[in-house]
Formats: structure tokens, sequence, C-alpha cells
């Protein structure tokens, strides 16, 4: 079997989601397993695996410590992210102690400030610069070669890349989700039980300012490699799917027949995904529905154009509001994500953002506090005109603001965001409409548990 690797998902004060991008506090009771230790398990498969998701599995401290050292691994890779980073080192910390095992760190941050986080954390002995890349096994087995998707700490000096080449296309192995357990993840979107995690690509070509995905190069992985991971998940009895790409709709074509063979390979599953509102066609949609997407999650960020164009979200009110009928004609549910926060906001503009969330009548509203992502303009531009230290790297989207851009308070804009919240799930045609589409006491009980843990929110 190969040496024992751990894939490790620290235990942290509240229920944290990684999407390898971003790390945030779940605004409700949801959760669902981490991407990039999800993608790292098909590319270290030949090894003795054992996943610790302390977050899915509720794990005190002691009990995840205790469930490392039972384990005995030669390598531990954990993900972490800048909402999470300071609980994750502490408790990494502690491990070392006890432990001898190499300690590898995973996270999109990586990317852009690597040689920071090695130079001021010298017990992490690596960071994983390429989730996709096989480069991190000959790391795990000691092999002496100059790598290019990892720095690393060797012979007490840090070896930093200095950059690699992406390749458009790319292979995946299947992930082994059977180490997961999947049947702990819960989405207010689901359709059907158990849900799994699926990833057909990464990056974004949409350089939005505040997304760090549109810094990170766009690549989409080979359709048969996806379809292989789908079949097996079928045979698990896996029944939903959460596609976690940035924008799952990059290219309208690859994603017809991405759906095409899903029927063709007679995969019943139900779905859900990301989508970008220039690339929602009356004729994709119609593609999407017959493969079993029933919800699209849809970046809409701003109710003003003038935010937008800030932004470089490159659409337009317009835009976004024919999307949406598209979508209401084809039935596909929509969740709506706002930012609060932007550049260039005021109190009116976000009182528009919440006017115009009630105006599409979307399913679902997310509604997050902006974030100086690592990697993202937004965050650059920010430090340079002297809005935000560089040191702040510890921030999470569902929480307070660290940092505001224009005429507002962080109290003020976390006071509108809480606002935004209220105002648009309180709505009584909203509950109506709630109270109507449920059909069965399971689904009432979890709707209970969503908006409970929503508004317990400070």
């Amino acid at each position: 079997m190969g040496k024992k690797v751990l894939l490790l998902h620290c235990p942290g004060d509240k229920v944290y989601l990684h999407d390898y991008y971003t790390s945030y506090s779940s605004k409700a009771n949801y959760y669902w397993s981490p991407s990039d230790l999800i993608i790292l398990s098909g590319i270290l498969r030949e090894y003795n695996l054992l996943v610790v998701d302390a977050i899915a599995e509720k794990l005190s401290i002691e009990e995840c410590e205790r469930r490392i050292l039972d384990f005995k691994p030669e390598a531990i890779v954990f993900t972490t992210g800048t909402a999470t980073f300071e609980n994750d080192i502490t408790f990494v910390k502690n491990l070392r102690n006890k432990i001898s095992s190499l300690i590898i760190a995973s996270s999109s941050i990586f990317q852009f400030e690597g040689e920071y986080f090695l130079k001021s954390y010298p017990i992490i002995d690596a960071l994983i610069l390429d989730i996709i890349n096989s480069e991190i096994a000959d790391f795990i087995e000691g092999k002496e070669k100059e790598y290019l998707t990892i720095d690393y700490r060797k012979r007490n000096n840090l070896y930093v890349s200095s950059g690699f080449r992406r390749e458009q296309n790319f292979h995946l192995p299947i992930p082994r989700h059977e180490l997961f357990k999947f049947w702990l993840n819960r989405s207010p979107l689901a359709k059907r039980t158990p849900l799994a995690i699926v990833i057909t690509s990464l990056g974004c070509p949409f350089n939005c300012k505040f997304c760090v995905a549109g810094s990170i190069n766009y690549q989409y992985r080979n359709i048969d490699s996806v379809i292989q991971e789908l079949k097996y998940l079928q045979s698990m009895g896996v029944k939903e799917i959460l596609f976690t790409d940035p924008t799952f709709t990059v290219s309208k074509k690859r994603t017809s027949e991405l759906c095409q063979k899903i029927i063709d390979n007679h995969l019943d599953f139900t779905w859900t995904c990301n989508a970008h509102v220039t690339n929602i066609s009356e004729e994709l949609l119609l593609n999407m529905t017959k493969a079993g997407c029933h919800t699209l999650m849809i970046g809409v960020e701003s109710g003003t154009d003038k935010i937008l164009e800030i932004c470089s979200k490159k659409t337009t009110k317009e835009k976004i509001r024919n999307a949406f009928k598209i979508c209401k004609k084809y039935k596909v549910k929509t969740l709506a994500y706002f930012i609060i926060g932007l550049p260039g906001e005021t109190k009116e503009s976000i009182l528009d953002t919440i006017s115009f969330a009630k105006e599409l009548d979307c399913d679902f509203a997310s509604f997050t506090v902006m974030t100086p992502d690592i990697g993202s303009k937004l965050r650059q531009e920010a430090i340079e005109k002297g809005l935000l230290s560089p040191e702040i790297r510890t921030f999470d989207s569902s929480s307070l603001p660290v940092f505001s851009s224009g005429e507002l308070t962080e109290n003020e804009i976390w006071k509108l965001r809480q606002k935004a919240v209220r105002s648009f799930y309180l709505r009584p045609c909203y509950l109506i409409k709630k109270i109507k589409s449920i059909h069965s006491f399971k689904e009432l009980t979890f709707l209970c548990e969503q908006a409970l843990a929503m508004f317990s929110k400070k």
C-alpha cells in the first residue's frame, strides 16, 4: 500500500468550508468536503490513505489528535485558507510536538505568498501550489529533484518555485470518495442525498477584481475523466452532485458535451453548479436540465451597473435580469451571490442591491461581505491605496469585514449585510413560497435547521 498519508481537515470552532480558492464559515447549517482534499485523494490514491475531516465529524481537538496519532502517518496534508489559517496552524503546531510526519499544506493562497508562509511557519515542510500535479507524490517519497509545483524546506533552506506551466486540458485520477464521509454533506440546494463534490475545471477566465479564481489560469478537465468519476459515484449510491468549479459554464460547447455524455451513460444524478450570466442561454439550460441540473449558483454581486463595472464583472443588471428569466422559464432554481461593501459602495448602492435581490426573486440569496482574498486584484489595489495592511491575511466573508474601501465603516457594512439577509428571507411572499415547496417532514426539518443557523449568527 505504500506510505501512510493523512488528508486532514483540522477541527474548528465553527462549521468551516474550503473550496480551495476560499475558506469561510457556513452561514447556515450546510457543509461539504474540501475540494482540494478530494482531488488529492486521486493524485495520491496509490498510498495508504486516511481522511480525517474533523469538521464533518464534529471532532474535538483531542479526538482528532488521537485519530491521527493512532494512524501514525508518514505525511500529513492539511487544507487551509484565510478564514482558518491561524486555527489550523495552531492545531498542526501542537501535533508537530507529538509526531514526526512531513507536514504539507494545501491552499490557493500559497500560489501568491508561498515564500512568506514557508518563512513564517517553520513547522510546515511544504506548500502545494498545484493540486492536480503528481509532484506531491515524488516529494512524499523524498525524491531529489527540482520541484516546479511545490515550495518546500530543504536542509534548513527554502526552495521556492520560480513558476510552472499549466496545461489547459488535464486528466484527473478518480478521487477516492469512499474515504470521505460524503453522507454527512448537506446543502439546502440539494434535491436528493447523499451528496458528493465533483470538480471539472480549475481557475476562471473571468477576471472579477474581488475573486482569486480569476487570478488562476483556467484549466478544464478531460470529459471522459469526469464521466469515469461520475460512474464510480453512481456505483456508490450517490444521488446528488455539487460541481464546485468557479464557473462550470465557461464553454457552452464543452458543457453541452458533458451533459450529453451524462445522458448517454444513463447517469442518474440531480446536480447544482456555478454559472456566469453571460453564459446562460435557453439552449444550454435545456441541455443541462435534461442531464439533471436543477439549480444554478450565479454571481450577481451588486444591484448597480456602476459597481459591477468597477469590479470588472463584465455584465449589467439587464443581462442579469435576462439570465434569471431564462432560469425561471426552464424551472431551474437559482442561488444569487451578493457582496456587500464592494469598492465604490454607498449605503444607497447597498440598498439598491437588496432591492435587486428581491426583484430577481431568486430561490436563495447569499450575502457576504467583501474580503481582500490573497491573489485577488482587489487586495492588491487596496494595499497600494493604503486601505489595507498587507499583514492582514485572516478573514471570513461570513463574519465582520476587515476593511472598507469606501465611505462606509466596517460596522456599517456588517449591519447592512445583516439587513440584507433579514429583508430578503423574512418577506411574507418568500416565506409562503418556501412553505409551499415543502413536500416532506424531512424537508421541513432541514429548512428549519438552516433558518435557525442563519439567524442565530450575530
